[in-house]
């Protein structure tokens, strides 16, 4: 599994921390907060730009954990939502909650509120997504001997380090 630096934002009120191995890229956090995150910025992150609640809010909706926040003048910490699985169409795992990943030898990779687990097989990050599916067009079980409708999608040549981008 890569490990990248994990970067950190902060303001005297929240810290927003992002770690570029785990960002597969699907900007819920662009198109919740643009005034904070903003792929073509730099720095990408401006957490002057909103309030920490509102902040707080466009973190938790990262679906891999890529993003967190801490609040520095008290308040509540970031905490586990209620146990979820979601199968992305044609991509990941998306798994919400106290979520440990651990290796088959029980080695714990992760604990952590948010995950996007790779189903294709071919992540460079494994256990976790990277996009990898869209890159060789791969698709959910459908049988489409043909070919027909199921285009390979190029990924833009892009350092994961500058954040998401919208597609």
């Amino acid at each position: 599994m890569a490990r990248r630096r994990i970067q950190h934002y902060a303001t005297d009120e929240i810290e927003v921390t992002f770690d570029p191995s785990r960002c597969i890229h699907y900007a819920a956090c662009i198109r919740r907060l643009p005034a904070v995150f903003e792929a073509a910025a730099r720095p990408w992150i401006r957490p002057e730009a909103a309030t920490p609640e509102e902040i707080a809010q466009a973190v938790r909706a990262c679906p891999t954990g890529a993003l967190h926040y801490r609040l520095l003048r008290g308040g509540a910490a970031e905490q586990a939502e209620e146990a979820r699985v979601r199968v992305l169409r044609d991509g990941p795992v998306v798994i919400t909650g106290d979520v440990v990943v651990a290796l088959e030898d029980g080695t714990e990779v992760v604990h952590d509120t948010r995950v996007a687990l790779c189903r294709c097989g071919k992540s460079g990050n494994m256990p976790f997504c990277d996009n990898t599916h869209r890159a060789i067009g791969w698709r959910d079980g459908a049988s489409d001997a043909a070919g027909v409708g199921r285009p390979k999608v190029d990924l833009e040549a892009a350092s994961l380090e500058d954040g998401p981008r919208l597609a």
